[in-house]
């Protein structure tokens, strides 16, 4: 890509940016706050591209996810990670949405976001609803009483 005057982060910059990332801010949104001024979308695009891969950036994800790379973080880690993002994700689409306003799949997806985060906040989240559960517990006391009695 030719240089279409794209800086590097300073370190507390690179920090800032790193953390606005992790609360679930997507990269075309959070690269604006580090210009004081209006600059060119090629500079935004360009930005875009090579802020996230930037070594400080990198360095303070790292720092702010546990102090490992993603690589040697363990499994079970790396799916608490990968699901706060995402519900960091989630939480950020329901936050910059207002409802009133859309429609179609925005609609949709705000619904999906906002369903997925109650059912997270509510403690259910990969667990089914205390009447699916009621229901499968009903079917298993079926299930044996009919193969004792028969």
């Amino acid at each position: 890509m030719a240089d279409v005057g794209v800086r590097r982060l300073a370190d507390g910059e690179a920090r800032e940016f790193a953390v606005m990332l992790l609360s679930g801010a997507p990269v075309a949104d959070v690269v604006p706050y580090f210009w004081a001024t209006t600059v060119d979308e090629a500079v935004l695009l360009a930005c875009e591209e090579l802020w996230p891969r930037q070594t400080e950036v990198v360095r303070a994800i790292q720092q702010l996810t546990g102090g490992e790379p993603w690589h040697q973080l363990t499994d079970e880690a790396r799916w608490d990670l990968a699901l706060t993002k995402h519900y960091n994700e989630l939480a950020y689409v329901l936050w910059t949405t207002n409802y009133a306003e859309v429609e179609g799949p925005a609609k949709t997806k705000a619904d999906t976001c906002r369903q997925a985060m109650e059912a997270k906040v509510a403690g259910m989240a990969g667990r089914e609803s205390p009447l699916a559960r009621f229901y499968h517990d009903l079917l298993s006391r079926y299930d044996a009483e009919g193969a004792t009695t028969q």
